[in-house]
């Protein structure tokens, strides 16, 4: 024999059983790592490809650039690309009728169109969205917003010829150019004029969607977009500049030194630090595509990008030891039960060092034949998971596509070769340390230990009798392969736990706050919804639920120990009017959903009840109290603005018409709820809402006036009646006005639809490399001691004896493991919540139901694993099995 590794095949041949469970252990370990990978980066494709949609594929903007600037942005040496965006004027399309003056006294003066000349690198880096026609080509043309064309005397349609007398505006009184700011589109004043410039021709040939962030002001001021290439800059002009870096890195240092060349003053960094610089021009505002820029780990705030950073590292770091644990347990049992081979090998000259080559010769060849097999089927599994998803009609997932990149494919087979050569490191060595004389004598696995050594239970012995003692004695007579067998079952229980938790992080910071199909709004004189709208609103079929929705704001005295510290600590400014033993604040809303919304709303409650006698006889409120908002430090974070509790006292005091207090009135709390009605969401406004019964509402302000109902569409019939109803009232009334959401409310359940299926069903992959790790684990384990088995029958026990030992033997693997996987589990659950805190500080809580459905499944798994060594060893006689060598 020339060399002793030359063994390696003749065994893995000889061996085929054993050597097919290495490989499945291998193919799981990189099929996960393969799928990982895929699903992360098909993921982040989608959220990258779906925020620029939303936000644009640009880094950084400068809005209201001085004309002499541009050139200096543009040609900056760490710009790839920019977009510019010229001021056009604007354009009187209508003029507010003294009608609609009267029912919305805040109306603005005109409906304006704000035109504004995009070049192509423009329109493609904010997306521009056509609802027909096409985009413009020349300066010659123009596209409109969809919900501009009734302001019209005349609707456009495409092809049509449209002249625009484009101006200023300007302040009434003084005559004076109004100034605008940085973002220059919203918001008028009553006291304003127009003053017309110049004329120019357009062909519309185009009409665009709503912008997904569209302002509230868009009724009055509205888009309209022509293309101007901008090559020659005018000075006297103001310009949007959208910029895409050349690199990401150090994004906000090189926008810092791209102004300051600039010599640019008061600067709004939106939601950057503030800079100094020196005093030349004013107006302009640097904002920072963070949406986008987070995506990549480059985002304005580095602790958002070192906590999504570490936390993903953290999984991955999960993930490859927990596959190591896979394959390391494989070989584990596989050296111990072959020691008296490797001892045969020792008395016949082989060194350490060439036993252990042999086992990493084995090791190697084992992940040539189940890497790429691994690889493919993760490809595979993948495929299968993108195509059934494509029938899927659920929004979210619907655009997903499957990214196959080579990178990830070579990582993953890295990772896959570097986890089995660490698994295999372990028992290589063992194998080298083996004493000749030693492992001649006995094989490791099998050797009898003394029976005094294995302390006996007596209580085991009651509750579970002479089979439960054997089963408890075989767990611990062997140590080795108990710690194996169990961490194969806590490796196991650590993946669900931690998977199932990240699952419901993920679910937090990913919920709507849709959750109904249309509103109607008055916005005249009186403020006041008729109660016949209402009664013809509930009568149409189409409606499933409508809620008449009465909000007036209301000052209110919180006592100190009600403050939650945590919040005072991030906006000590909220609660800086000391009254009394308390702060007196504005920044409260009393609110009813009407009587029927109080029914709705018991299924939304984390403390209290909802008794509308009681809440009407003692003043009840029902207190939202939680927000979601956003750091200094860019972390998003959860949590109370105050701590009331059932049964405490509220003094609040509406305010009337002219700002001015009434008397005092104290509420009652009789619930506590962390959403509102109409929302899946938390409030991201620092308001405390009361909700209560519109009587209580009418007690505290004097008044039992609502403006605004939202309506619940039924889903399963044609809401054509409920439109066609709202635009008659609005054609009625010119106070009326309505927002249709149907459209957005499907998206939003949608995405959480497919958002749930996303992550639990890779929680299923998990749950299925966990159950095919636990099974082949504990099924080797047993398999390879059919001779014990075989002995303990010659000596007497029945087959239902060693059958009874075995499963308890699976419970008690089962039990023991689910101690330490339950404690681990959590531990690492807490640890990956806690590295996100950088970027999502959401409440942890401990995941009782993960770890009852970990323990149950790793207690049940294991039975089933006994299931195929009992029923061979049903088929084996004795002495088949005391001369056979596992």
């Amino acid at each position: 024999m020339n060399k002793y590794t030359s063994l390696t095949q003749k065994y893995l041949l000889g061996q085929k059983k054993r050597s097919l469970l290495t490989i499945v252990g291998i193919i799981l370990s990189v099929t996960l790592l393969t799928a990982i990978g895929t699903i992360g980066l098909s993921f982040r494709d989608k959220v990258v490809r779906q925020t620029v949609q939303e936000y644009g594929d640009y880094h950084v903007s400068f809005n209201g650039l001085p004309g002499e600037a541009v050139s200096k942005v543009v040609n900056n040496s760490s710009v790839e690309s920019a977009g510019i965006i010229s001021r056009e004027g604007y354009s009187v399309i209508s003029k507010t009728s003294e009608k609609e003056k009267q029912e919305n006294p805040f109306a603005a003066p005109y409906r304006y169109l704000n035109l504004k000349g995009y070049d192509a690198d423009a329109m493609n880096k904010l997306q521009v969205h056509l609802d027909s026609g096409r985009l413009p080509k020349n300066s010659h043309e123009v596209i409109l917003s969809t919900w501009s064309l009734d302001s019209f005397a005349t609707k456009p349609k495409l092809g049509d010829s449209l002249t625009l007398s484009l101006g200023e505006r300007t302040v009434a009184s003084t005559g004076e150019i109004k100034p605008i700011n940085g973002l220059g589109d919203f918001g008028w004043d009553l006291d304003e004029d127009f003053r017309p410039q110049k004329e120019r021709e357009f062909t519309v040939v185009g009409f665009m969607k709503p912008a997904a962030n569209a302002s509230w002001s868009s009724s009055f001021i509205l888009p309209a977009i022509t293309y101007e290439d901008n090559v020659k800059i005018d000075v006297d002009k103001n310009y949007f500049i959208f910029v895409k870096m050349k690199s990401m890195n150090q994004i906000q240092a090189k926008t810092e030194a791209m102004i300051s060349s600039l010599k640019l003053d008061e600067v709004d960094q939106g939601s950057a630090i503030a800079l100094d610089k020196d005093i030349q021009y004013k107006n302009i505002r640097v904002e920072y595509n963070n949406e986008l820029l987070k995506l990549y780990g480059k985002s304005t705030y580095e602790g958002v990008n070192h906590s999504l950073l570490y936390a993903f590292a953290a999984i991955i770091i999960i993930i490859m030891g927990c596959t190591s644990a896979v394959i390391y347990n494989t070989f584990h049992i596989s050296v111990l039960e072959r020691i008296s081979q490797f001892g045969m090998l020792r008395c016949i000259g082989a060194t350490p060092t060439q036993i252990r080559k042999l086992v990493l010769k084995e090791a190697t060849i084992l992940s040539l034949i189940a890497i790429p097999v691994g690889l493919l089927t993760g490809t595979v599994f993948m495929k299968l998971l993108f195509y059934n998803i494509s029938f899927l009609a659920l929004g979210f997932l619907n655009d997903m596509q499957m990214v196959i990149s080579l990178p990830i494919l070579i990582i993953a087979g890295v990772l896959g070769l570097l986890t089995v050569y660490i698994s295999a490191i372990g028992p290589a060595r063992l194998a080298a340390k083996v004493s000749p004389l030693e492992a001649v004598y006995s094989s490791g696995s099998t050797k009898v230990e003394i029976v005094t050594s294995v302390r006996n239970s007596k209580l085991l012995g009651k509750l579970l009798g002479i089979e439960g003692q054997f089963a408890s004695r075989n767990i611990r007579r062997n140590k080795k392969r108990f710690r194996i067998t169990a961490f194969s079952i806590v490796v196991s229980m650590i993946l669900y736990i931690v998977f199932s938790g990240l699952a419901g992080l993920l679910g937090q910071t990913s919920q709507s706050d849709i959750d109904y199909s249309y509103s109607v709004l008055y916005g005249g004189s009186s403020q006041r919804i008729d109660d016949s709208v209402y009664a013809d609103i509930i009568k149409l079929d189409a409606v499933e639920h409508a809620y008449p929705f009465y909000i007036n704001q209301v000052m209110v005295t919180v006592p100190k120990e009600k403050v939650n510290p945590k919040y005072y600590e991030l906006r000590p400014g909220m609660y800086s009017v000391e009254e009394g033993k308390g702060y007196r604040t504005d920044n409260n809303y009393l609110e009813s959903y009407g009587n029927n919304g109080l029914d709705a709303l018991k299924s939304r409650l984390t403390a209290g009840t909802i008794d509308q006698e009681q809440m009407d006889r003692e003043n009840g409120v029902i207190v939202n109290q939680k927000l979601r908002m956003t750091t200094e430090e860019g972390r998003q974070i959860i949590i109370n603005q105050t701590q009331f509790k059932v049964g405490d006292h509220i003094k609040v005091r509406a305010l009337d018409s002219d700002g001015k207090g009434q008397g005092f009135t104290t509420l009652t709390v009789t619930g506590i709820t962390d959403q509102g009605l109409l929302s899946s969401s938390y409030n991201e406004s620092a308001v405390i809402e009361f909700i209560t019964t519109p009587k209580v509402v009418e007690k505290v302000t004097g008044n039992d006036k609502y403006s605004r109902i939202f309506i619940l569409a039924k889903t399963d019939i044609s809401n054509k009646p409920i439109t066609d109803y709202l635009k008659s009232l609005t054609q009625k009334d010119a106070g009326y006005s309505y927002t249709d959401k149907v459209q957005q409310l499907a998206q939003a359940k949608n995405d959480a639809t497919t958002a749930k299926i996303f992550l639990y069903g890779f929680i299923g992959v998990i749950v299925l490399i966990a159950f095919l790790n636990i099974l082949n684990t504990v099924s080797t384990n047993l398999i390879l001691r059919t001779k014990e088995f075989a002995v303990l029958k010659a000596i007497g026990m029945t087959q239902r004896n060693v059958r009874k030992m075995i499963l308890l033997e699976g419970i008690l693997y089962g039990l023991y493991s689910a101690l330490y996987g339950t404690v681990l589990g959590i531990t690492l659950s807490y640890g990956i919540h806690y590295l996100f805190k950088g970027a999502f500080d959401i409440a942890w809580t401990i995941p009782w139901v993960s770890m009852v459905l970990a323990c149950a499944g790793a207690i049940a798994t294991t039975l089933i694993a006994t299931v195929w060594p009992m029923y061979r060893l049903n088929q084996t006689s004795i002495v088949e099995a005391l001369r056979k060598e596992t």
